[in-house]
């Protein structure tokens, strides 16, 4: 397989593992709230397709714009879908990669992210990572779906609630102990330093 499809594909895996919310400092979200929908997007246009020969025989190479509907009761997952995907599979190996973008939208607002997935003989199991606007949350998940170039996603599923593949809105701000202490001790160490300083001055002019 060409070094460019995977370079592309490490970006979006790195960008999935940002997506939406950071720990650190010993914060992290306020909310952590279960997510799922089911999806389809069966109507493809702006197909492209080429191939290209790896080590391990022939790729076939397209990208399209998917369009279809998200259905689910959180009204942030639930709308028109639209996904702009590439793909790179070998037909000998019944194995390949998608990845691209995804917007689900309604008249209240939209969800939008990143996604990368294997695909098996047609069967995608993948993850991605996204924010949603109105109200404003991170998204982070698994997925799965039946997939096809010239015939789109079908039977998509996001957050099932298996292990394997769940997926949480993530919101808001929560603060600890532990990183309030880490400022305590950060302005107590700021404090000796000072002191210090302050005593080499006194016996200098001793």
């Amino acid at each position: 397989m060409p070094r460019k499809p995977l370079a592309a594909l490490a970006a979006s895996v790195s960008a999935l593992v940002v997506a939406g919310f950071a720990l650190a400092h010993g914060g992290g979200p306020g909310s952590v709230q279960a997510a799922s929908a089911t999806f389809d997007a069966a109507t493809v246009t702006d197909l492209h397709s080429g191939t290209c020969t790896g080590a391990d025989g022939t790729y076939t190479r397209t990208k399209a714009t998917y369009t279809g509907t998200a259905t689910s009761s959180d009204a942030r997952l639930n709308g028109t879908l639209t996904v702009r995907a590439k793909t790179f599979y070998n037909a000998d190996t019944n194995l390949g990669v998608v990845e691209g973008h995804f917007r689900v939208e309604n008249a209240d607002g939209h969800t939008n992210g990143k996604f990368v997935a294997v695909d098996t003989n047609g069967t995608l199991d993948g993850w991605l990572g996204g924010r949603a606007h109105g109200p404003h949350a991170g998204l982070l998940g698994g997925f799965s779906a039946t997939f096809d170039p010239t015939a789109g996603f079908s039977g998509g599923q996001l957050g099932t609630g298996s292990s394997t593949n769940s997926a949480v809105f993530v919101s808001g701000h929560c603060g600890g102990d532990d990183e309030q202490g880490s400022g305590d001790g950060q302005k107590h160490q700021k404090h000796q330093k000072h002191t210090k300083h302050g005593k080499h001055k006194r016996n200098g002019k001793r």
